[in-house]
């Protein structure tokens, strides 16, 4: 037979319990200050007297430091207004700091790599610049590309191709406002689409003029073959040459 027993015995004291209330904030009641004394009750007077005459001012004065204004209701007054100013000083340093990379984003030119409209239109329409020397004689005969090397045409485009390419590279590399640096993108874009233009009709323009000297050659060197009139020819020939000129 096994039996239950506890160490511990639980004491229900009013006194106690009133004094616990008292330490937080539930009441300061002057009919709940135990041990109370009652003359029918002669036996109280040595426990009232034990507890309250040692401390006759105890009972005057609300000490509950959660009451209205009590020390821990100060205390956590102080600390909720502090929180708030907190708060608020962290809203304005995140307003400051997104401000900040905002505006770093915008003008640093670290991260112009990645703007949008860059990477979506001109970076494509401005990739020829990448490869000059490459995209030069594209598809042109070789006697055409030696013309125009001897006649000083492709040092020219050279030269104007290099300028568009370094004011391409400092676009990308200045740290400017985002709207001045595609502004800069744009500008570089159109002066780019005419060079390409003239220099497509430059090869064009020399293509046909070499193509008439050989034909005018074969006129010599065969009387039997029968070309297009020459003076129609000639006339033809002027236009390209004044053509040429305007060009350069």
């Amino acid at each position: 037979m096994v039996i239950s027993t506890y160490a511990q015995k639980k004491i229900n004291d009013v006194g106690i319990i009133h004094q616990q209330e008292r330490m937080v904030y539930l009441q300061w009641d002057d009919d709940k200050f135990d041990p109370k004394w009652s003359w029918w009750k002669p036996n109280s007077w040595a426990a009232y007297a034990s507890t309250w005459l040692l401390h006759p001012n105890y009972k005057d004065t609300d000490r509950r430091p959660l009451k209205g204004g009590g020390e821990q209701t100060q205390r956590l007054a102080l600390a909720t207004a502090m929180q708030v100013t907190s708060d608020y000083y962290k809203k304005q340093s995140d307003t400051l700091r997104n401000t900040a990379i905002a505006e770093f984003t915008n003008y640093s030119s670290t991260v112009a790599f990645a703007d949008p409209l860059y990477q979506m239109y001109y970076k494509k329409e401005l990739k020829s610049l990448d490869n000059i020397v490459g995209n030069a004689f594209t598809n042109v005969p070789a006697n055409v590309v030696l013309y125009m090397a001897e006649s000083g045409a492709y040092n020219w485009y050279l030269t104007e191709m290099n300028s568009l390419l370094d004011r391409y590279n400092l676009a990308k590399s200045v740290d400017v406002d985002r709207g001045q640096r595609i502004l800069m993108y744009h500008r570089i874009m159109l002066e780019h689409r005419k060079l390409a233009d003239t220099w497509r009709h430059k090869l064009d323009m020399a293509g046909m003029m070499l193509e008439y000297k050989d034909k005018l050659k074969n006129q010599r060197e065969n009387k039997n073959i029968v070309i297009e009139n020459p003076q129609t020819a000639d006339e033809r020939l002027n236009n390209i040459m004044e053509r040429r000129k305007k060009l350069q």
